[in-house]
């Protein structure tokens, strides 16, 4: 990713500089703080208990992106400042469905491999992706 050199998940549910990819896999519910250092990762939300992950503040550049492996129990995504900071959309089965707010839900109906992309430029996240279920895998509020 970063540099090419391929995937790093030794350090798993964890935040070290040298890392690419990690599997958010507690088995107790969790909240997650990203940091800009965080940028450019990949997240694997398996999520079998209520996660909370917490963007860090805008700032043009910033790129994380999400996919679901387990969605036993909702996670979200919010971002830092509390206010209506995300804009976008992902498709959604043969539709797509807005994801304009606050705080992102990943749904007990999302699917594995279910995807969200945020990217931010300094004002506002923009995010993309995709789930199989309208209406169903992701939500904004």
């Amino acid at each position: 990713m970063a540099d090419g050199s391929g995937t790093n998940n030794n350090s798993r549910a964890s935040y070290q500089a040298d890392s690419y990819m990690f599997t958010m896999d507690s088995t107790a519910a969790s909240s997650h703080t990203l940091g800009m250092k965080d940028s450019g990762k990949t997240y694997f939300l398996e999520s079998t208990v209520a996660r909370t992950i917490t963007l860090p503040a805008v700032k043009a550049g910033l790129k994380f992106k999400f996919i679901v492996t387990d969605s036993t129990a909702a996670s979200t995504i919010a971002t830092s400042e509390g206010t209506a900071l995300v804009k976008g959309n992902v498709v959604a089965d043969n539709d797509t469905d807005s994801l304009d707010g606050t705080t992102i839900t990943v749904g007990t109906s999302a699917d594995i491999g279910d995807n969200l992309t945020l990217v931010c430029d300094g004002t506002y996240w923009y995010a993309s992706g995709h789930t199989a279920h309208a209406s169903a895998g992701f939500s904004a509020a």
